[in-house]
């Protein structure tokens, strides 16, 4: 019976899933869409009768730094924010679903910098605002992803070089990967890409051995 094993990207699914609003996201909403490749697949790439091996999900810890914001000067304890409150409660969450495994990277406020958003760099450079129109939350800080490319490499090889499973769906549009997935394929394992709509790169399309996915195309 053919073994599969899922690799997520986390921070790339998240906000791929909410823009798409495609389900509520959670451990077991995780965990239902991968159960869909298996489910619902013709044959072709993945035998009817596959099973699930494991689900591995690659997030990093909500920031643990305060800081002063630019725009009001006032302080800030990211660790303390909404959307940190919310990485915890998704951990929890997953760390409570069946067949996942969470992996956990750092998070690193770089330099301590904040950036503009796209939206608002834009309306700057055409001089349609200025720095004084502003807002709150116009800038964000810059933070970066540690260790969880590594860890997700580390894995697709652990995976492979010990014959765990038969096929890997990797739910990422990140080229890095490439690398691994030769491994893999080396060591004779079926390589599947779910990018949930995303561009990717060539590269990265041409090294794996089918492009699925379980969301509906979206509407442009």
């Amino acid at each position: 019976m053919q073994k599969v094993a899922f690799l997520i990207d986390g921070w790339f699914m998240r906000k791929r899933v909410y823009w798409l609003k495609s389900f509520f996201y959670d451990g077991p909403g995780i965990r239902d869409y991968c159960m869909q490749h298996l489910r619902n697949n013709d044959g072709d790439f993945i035998a009817k009768d596959a099973r699930l091996y494991r689900i591995f999900y690659y997030c990093t810890a909500p920031l643990e730094m305060k800081g002063l914001h630019p725009i009001t000067d006032h302080p800030v304890d990211f660790g303390q924010t909404a959307v940190a409150q919310q990485q915890r409660k998704l951990f929890e969450s997953i760390k409570r679903t069946p067949n996942i495994a969470l992996r956990i990277g750092k998070t690193v406020w770089r330099n301590k910098n904040w950036i503009i958003s796209q939206d608002q760099v834009r309306l700057l450079l055409k001089k349609r605002i200025s720095v004084d129109d502003l807002s709150e939350s116009d800038v964000a800080p810059q933070i970066e992803q540690k260790a969880v490319d590594m860890k997700l490499g580390l894995d697709i090889a652990t995976l492979a070089q010990k014959k765990l499973v038969d096929s890997l769906i990797l739910i990422t549009a990140d080229s890095d990967l490439v690398p691994a997935i030769k491994l893999a394929k080396n060591e004779g394992l079926q390589i599947g890409l779910d990018p949930l709509w995303a561009d990717i790169s060539d590269d990265l399309a041409e090294h794996v051995d089918f492009i699925t996915t379980q969301l509906p195309e979206p509407a442009y």
